[in-house]
């Protein structure tokens, strides 16, 4: 069975980096999110509600879940965004 491997998450202040690439960038005073991607910093508009407790190291499967699941629909959002472009720079040649 393969372990499955853990995302990487780190704190500078009121922001939350989780991942490496696409990053996910949660402002938790804000909720002015972003997803970096490459050199791109795309607007993520959705809320990503971690709960103080959590973030203090309470209640660890329960933060690892909810960090996984946001840095999925963020990655996600992403790969959306980028093939959306993609089309449309085909249909202007």
């Amino acid at each position: 069975m393969e372990e499955k491997k853990k995302i990487a998450m780190r704190r500078e202040g009121s922001k939350l980096f989780i991942g490496e690439d696409p990053q996910l960038i949660v402002n938790l005073e804000t909720q002015e999110n972003h997803i970096k991607t490459g050199e791109r910093l795309l607007t993520y508009h959705r809320r990503v509600g971690l709960s103080p407790d959590l973030l203090a190291g309470k209640r660890p499967n329960v933060l690892e879940t909810a960090v996984e699941a946001y840095y999925m629909q963020a990655c996600r959002t992403a790969e959306g965004i980028l093939a959306a472009e993609a089309y449309q720079e085909r249909g202007k040649r």
